[in-house]
């Protein structure tokens, strides 16, 4: 936006798994980074991370290491917090080591300092979390985001699924921004729109 209340912090979740949250996430940080912007994506799902694949790293540390953590997070360098990956401008947190108190921890008021300590070195944070319908850990991150895209995926994410995640997230409060459609196939003889499948609009 013109008039410099653009979102910087942007949870990115889809309804269900399977839905190219992920992917969507990594190729919105590299156009970002492209345009000479420093962004940061965080691996918020804890249970099926793939940010670290994409990125070439290791997820023997990450999110879930910091939230346990007792540093002062306002003191820590960013070299500490987080990982450069080839891309100029663009770094990663993995989400580190499965844990079993997952929901506890990015509930607690470390997740929001440690948001507001990234919010000081980066210019856009992504959020890619677990989908909306099976784990509440998106509604949990969506308090502390300035707004939410839903990914949907062409032929795959059904009507009913993409009203209710937005739904959910109207609910809460949540921004939501807008959303992808991914794997639209224009070539394909059955339109998205139909057979089932919808196309959301922000609100």
């Amino acid at each position: 936006s013109s008039n410099g209340n653009r979102p910087r912090v942007i949870m990115v979740t889809s309804a269900n798994r399977e839905e190219g949250k992920s992917t969507t996430v990594s190729n919105l940080g590299i156009g970002l980074a492209e345009i000479n912007q420093k962004i940061l994506l965080i691996d918020a799902d804890m249970r099926k991370p793939r940010l670290h694949n994409l990125f070439e790293l290791s997820n023997s540390w990450g999110l879930s290491d910091l939230l346990r953590e007792k540093t002062i997070l306002r003191d820590s360098p960013i070299e500490a917090l987080a990982r450069p990956t080839k891309i100029a401008g663009l770094w990663v947190l993995p989400s580190g080591p499965g844990t079993l108190s997952i929901s506890n921890l990015l509930y607690s008021e470390r997740m929001a300092q440690l948001l507001e300590r990234f919010r000081d070195e980066f210019d856009t944070i992504l959020i890619d979390t677990p989908p909306m319908l099976t784990i509440s850990d998106a509604r949990i991150l969506g308090r502390l985001a300035d707004g939410a895209i839903l990914v949907i995926r062409a032929g795959q994410t059904t009507k009913d699924a993409a009203m209710t995640a937005k739904e959910r997230l109207v609910d809460d409060g949540i921004r939501v921004i807008g959303t992808i459609l991914n794997r639209w196939d224009l070539k394909a003889k059955t339109r998205y729109g139909n057979g089932g499948y919808y196309y959301v609009p922000p609100s």
